[in-house]
């Protein structure tokens, strides 16, 4: 079964890391995701950009997000796991960094 991991995390705590710190968490997401790609389990991993268009069912086209958090989606993963116990262990693995929240979503399949 495919999930989709969202990693949201707090921009402001992850600019005031040491450059090394911020360094180390990006090695660690390119440690694991070429783990688990040599293990056929990662479909997609990337990091997203801060600007984000929102467009409405109407045509109309905003800006974003919304959201009156600190927290800010920041990755995404897609990964192939057995079952929900088996993402919610790799979502445990993903590297720490300020605010870092993980949602958890499993794909259906059409």
């Amino acid at each position: 079964m495919r999930y989709l991991f969202l990693l949201y995390g707090d921009p402001a705590g992850e600019a005031d890391l040491a450059p090394e710190q911020r360094r180390a968490v990006v090695d660690g997401h390119v440690a694991l995701g070429r783990e688990l790609a040599a293990a056929g389990t990662l479909r997609l991993a990337e990091a997203l950009g801060a600007g984000v268009r929102v467009l409405q069912a109407d045509g109309t086209v905003t800006d974003g997000p919304y959201a009156e958090t600190k927290e800010q989606l920041g990755s995404v993963y897609v990964v192939d796991c057995a079952d929900a116990a088996e993402a919610l262990a790799l979502a445990r693995r993903m590297p720490a960094s300020p605010g870092l929240t993980v949602e958890i979503r499993d794909i259906k399949e059409v």
